[in-house]
């Protein structure tokens, strides 16, 4: 079931891409362009919500498609709470595994943002993901904490911002079977400003696997995006693993299509 829905998503994409290159259109735009960046920074809270579906390949065979849904609550400008829940269909391409659909693991991450003056601000916050996927295939297995602390300033001569992240994922509970959770993430995500309200993104993670000597994986994934209005925007994502074959955290590709409301 979930495989059929990224197809409709990406034509969906298109389209909306295809008619926000109007000239009416464009102009209805030109007052959100100088918006786009501040309304991007994920350490400027607002509440929002997200709509993604992510097919993606891994280097065991097979494919996993996720479909989520993500919402960010701000309370205020300095705390918010996001919580994600993935629609999993999976497909072990194994002829004694029939492939499987239903509701994945939940994860919900709290932020606190501890600093933020005109050169940088700082957040840091705790995410926790549950075992809450309807079958074994579909999830991880575990309960994951993952405390996590991410910066982001400024490159005002690149027309680019730069989102530096650190996280550590350890399992502490969970199905005594499956394999423990214990690594840690290092990312640089940098989006980069275009006119009109379009806007590209990088994304560059190495994971550390603490349980296999501290094996190194790496993956890249490229965003192009746009504000269609002041409220919504709509982005395309692929990506690919560069380092690590044995790592699980790296996949072979994937592709993401998406779109996000934001509330004011």
């Amino acid at each position: 079931m979930c495989r059929n829905i990224w197809r409709p998503l990406l034509v969906s994409f298109v389209l909306l891409w295809t008619s926000a290159m109007t000239p009416a259109f464009a102009a209805s735009l030109a007052s959100t362009s100088t918006h786009a960046a501040s309304r991007l920074d994920p350490t400027d809270f607002r509440t929002r919500v997200d709509f993604r579906n992510r097919y993606l390949a891994p280097q065991a065979g097979g494919y996993r498609d996720l479909l989520t849904s993500r919402v960010d609550y701000a309370f205020n400008k300095i705390i918010a709470m996001r919580i994600e829940m993935p629609y999993v269909h999976g497909d072990l391409n194994n002829p004694r595994v029939p492939p499987e659909t239903g509701v994945g693991d939940l994860s919900v991450r709290f932020n606190y943002r501890a600093l933020r003056n005109e050169k940088f601000a700082l957040v840091v916050g705790s995410e926790f993901q549950f075992d809450t996927a309807a079958t074994p295939q579909l999830g991880a297995g575990k309960t994951v904490i993952a405390p996590i602390a991410f910066l982001s300033f400024d490159a005002p001569k690149l027309h680019s911002t730069l989102f530096p992240t650190l996280q550590y994922f350890r399992s502490v509970a969970g199905d005594d079977r499956r394999a423990e959770v214990n690594y840690t993430a290092v990312q640089l995500f940098t989006i980069t400003r275009w006119p009109a309200s379009f806007y590209t993104g990088t994304q560059t993670v190495m994971y550390i696997d603490h349980l296999r000597n501290h094996g190194i994986g790496a993956t890249l994934e490229i965003e192009a995006g746009r504000f269609v209005s002041k409220h919504l925007a709509m982005w395309l994502r692929p990506g690919i693993g560069t380092h690590g074959d044995d790592i699980p955290q790296v996949y072979l590709w994937n592709l993401e299509v998406g779109f996000r409301y934001l509330f004011d």
